[in-house]
């Protein structure tokens, strides 16, 4: 499975079929600026568990939706980059 198919899957993922206790704490994921661009998406990936769409926040289930041109991999490589 690529890295869009993938992605594409999680967006389609119900919050109602969330178990909370499987999301990150939005607080705990860290970005190490010193890494290349790529490496920072993989690593936020691979703390939220693969799914960057859901998380918690303050003990609340966040699902986060894009809306626009762009690919999510591309805005989250953007907003890496810029970090």
């Amino acid at each position: 499975m690529t890295l869009e198919e993938h992605l594409k899957k999680m967006r389609e993922i119900d919050v109602r079929d969330i178990d909370p206790s499987t999301l990150v704490d939005i607080k705990d994921v860290r970005i190490d600026t010193s890494l290349p661009v790529g490496q920072r998406l993989a690593s936020v990936l691979q703390q939220m568990n693969g799914n960057p769409y859901f998380f918690r926040s303050k003990g609340l289930v966040v699902k986060c939706s894009f809306r626009g041109e762009g690919r999510l991999q591309e805005i989250l490589e953007d907003i890496l980059e810029h970090l």
